[in-house]
């Protein structure tokens, strides 16, 4: 037996075949253990705290809308003016300061681009900047918060490795949590799956960075009690270091591969990659922890489970929504269209229900075996919202351009018992799989692929319901249109029966060419025939490169078209004052594009207005 300068002493076995362990390098000498468990439970309150206010703040908003909805639902524009006045200021500087505020002056989800091929990622907002760095700091600290006074210089860097590891460890639960698409926090605490994302890749850097403080913690022990030889040594020949070498290598490798630049370019590569090593950092740790009996064995323990539990939970979705004992299974229809897009319908073979604002994964195996892609849901039928009465009509309404014209309709009670959903999506061609979607698509006979596909969903992220509003205000650009065709469907149709006490709808959309109207054409016939449309809705269409000026022509004061691009704050500018009741301000496209409408709402809160934003995105 050795004494505390760090060398050989008799320990026991710690469920291995050795008699000897290191003074310092193994076991838990020089661990702070007590200051261990009392930093753990003060992050475990502070998480928990933070949650609570967060809960307690949507339980608050979800009580005010649902308070708005009922009391607006029968009123005219005149008796939801109470509504449309803001009379918190201290309420719209939160707003407009904090929680919708970018980072600096504009640039939020606009990608920050070294060149034309490569991006580095965008920026967090204001509010999850202090949160992430709050974050980190405390982590900083407590990592720093060692026994100085201790004399040995082993038992410090031991304190440091204890610390380290077991901050890793608590850091991974909601790591592991956060990336799940059952993620439990997103419907109770109404956050969407995007800013869950975020903080999963600041989690991940964390996790990674401790892991690596934890393994050299121990290389310098190891070193200085024997040799740089030995302590290889134990790296191959003992399994309770060697696996925790596995996982310090698969996390430095997720760190390593994880950058904007390299995901973006090499999206599927990366996301099988990603799993993989996620899943042998896993093992690795959970070994390791395992071998010596450590206290953290709960937590990687319920990591484990939730990490199944997801998968069996989307397995499941799978399943439900794609196969029947009767009708079999989902088939694929794939529609090449014009400005390189395809229109991408699913039929499924039951009835289900998608809300407006979902988004699906969808599963095309002849492209991909097993990968999956998210996608914004841009169509339903038939509708869930409609409940006694829709609308069928003799031809089409719209032109080769989406413009709309004066034709009838016949009003017509629909059978739709035994129809069932088909749901469809409007993907642009980009790179990797929607490229090879839409040359497949293209080559096909009159350009429309059949194949097998499914869908896992519907998931949805609305912090704020469209239906609480008395004006609706949609802002689109590109494919974004996908994530407010239905909300507009639902909101006119629920408007008709008296069910919402929304009385404006502007939907603006911004596109390249008058080719991508046409990936909507069918269904902004179907919307264009509602009933009451004309008294609701407004559609102010911008093409910003229009082969001629002929090709932009309004044909009514309702369906306008417009030359040039978007300018969200003169749209606004325009709204705000013939607003009714409360407004909602929602934005679905291209990073740049909602920074200005981002940066146009908030030039509205606080004077006046009651302004709500949501942007829906989906950055990885």
């Amino acid at each position: 037996m050795e004494d505390h300068t760090g060398h050989l002493v008799p320990r026991g076995h710690f469920g291995t075949n050795e008699t000897y362990v290191y003074a310092h390098s193994r076991g838990l000498n020089g661990v702070n253990v007590p200051r261990d468990v009392l930093f753990t439970r003060i992050i475990l309150i502070s998480a928990i705290g933070v949650a609570f206010v967060v809960f307690c703040g949507r339980i608050a908003q979800i009580s005010h809308a649902y308070l708005r909805h009922i009391s607006s639902v029968t009123a005219s524009r005149r008796e939801q003016n109470f509504w449309s006045i803001e009379d918190s200021p201290l309420w719209a500087n939160i707003k407009k300061n904090l929680l919708y505020a970018p980072l600096g002056k504009k640039r939020h989800n606009r990608e920050i681009q070294l060149s034309s091929a490569v991006n580095v990622g965008t920026l967090p907002s204001r509010f999850q900047t202090i949160l992430v760095v709050l974050y980190i700091a405390s982590q900083i600290a407590y990592c720093a918060l060692l026994d100085y006074n201790e004399n040995v210089k082993a038992a410090l860097i031991a304190e440091l490795r204890g610390r380290s590891g077991t901050l890793a460890v608590l850091n991974m639960v909601p790591l592991f949590i956060l990336a799940g698409r059952n993620n439990p926090l997103i419907p109770l605490l109404r956050i969407s799956f995007d800013t869950y994302n975020l903080l999963h890749r600041w989690l991940g850097r964390i996790v990674v960075i401790e892991s690596i403080v934890h393994t050299v913690a121990w290389a310098i022990n190891a070193v200085d009690e024997t040799s740089f030889s030995d302590m290889l040594l134990r790296l191959r020949t003992t399994p309770f270091f060697a696996w925790g070498l596995v996982g310090t290598v698969a996390m430095t490798f997720l760190l390593l591969h994880s950058p904007s630049p390299i995901r973006h370019a090499f999206y599927e590569t990366f996301i099988h990659l990603h799993q993989l090593a996620a899943f042998l950092a896993f093992l690795g740790v959970y070994i390791h922890i395992d071998l010596d009996k450590l206290p953290q064995m709960p937590w990687i323990t319920a990591i484990g489970v939730f990490w199944l539990l997801d998968r069996v939970a989307r397995v499941a979705r799978l399943i439900y929504l794609n196969f029947s004992l009767k009708k079999g299974s989902t088939s694929l229809v794939v529609e090449a269209l014009p400005g390189e897009a395809c229109k991408v319908t699913f039929h499924l073979p039951k009835r289900v229900h998608i809300a407006p604002g979902s988004h699906v994964y969808a599963y095309i195996p002849s492209l991909s075996l097993w990968m999956s892609h998210p996608f914004s849901v841009a169509w339903v039928d038939p509708s869930s919202s409609i409940t006694t009465l829709g609308y069928t009509d003799r031809n089409n309404s719209l032109n080769p351009s989406g413009l709309e014209k004066q034709l009838p309709f016949t009003p017509d009670l629909p059978n739709t018992a035994n129809r069932y959903t088909s749901v469809s999506l409007i993907v642009a061609a980009r790179k990797g799989m929607t490229r090879k979607l839409y040359n497949k698509a293209l080559a096909a006979p009159n350009s429309t692929l059949h194949t097998i596909g499914f869908i896992e969903g519907p998931y949805g992220s609305h912090p704020s319901d469209p239906a609480t509003y008395g004006t609706a205000v949609l802002f689109s650009a590109g494919a974004g249109i996908t994530h407010h065709m239905l909300t507009v469907r639902d909101l006119l149709i629920r408007a008709s029966q008296g069910r919402v006490p929304t009385q404006r709808i502007y939907l603006v959309w911004s596109v390249r060419s008058t080719e991508h109207l046409t990936w909507v054409r069918e269904w902004m016939d179907q919307i264009l025939r509602l009933p009451g449309r004309r008294d609701i809705l407004t559609i102010q269409l911008f093409v910003s490169k229009p082969k001629s000026s002929r090709e932009i022509v309004s044909p009514s004061a309702t369906v306008q078209m417009f030359p040039g691009r978007c300018r969200p704050h003169v749209v606004l500018d325009e709204v705000i004052p013939i607003r009714v009741g409360a407004t909602l301000v929602s934005v679905c496209g291209p990073g740049a594009f909602a920074d200005e409408v981002r940066d146009a709402a908030r030039r509205k809160i606080g004077k006046g207005a009651v302004v709500d934003f949501v942007e829906e995105a989906f950055t990885w």
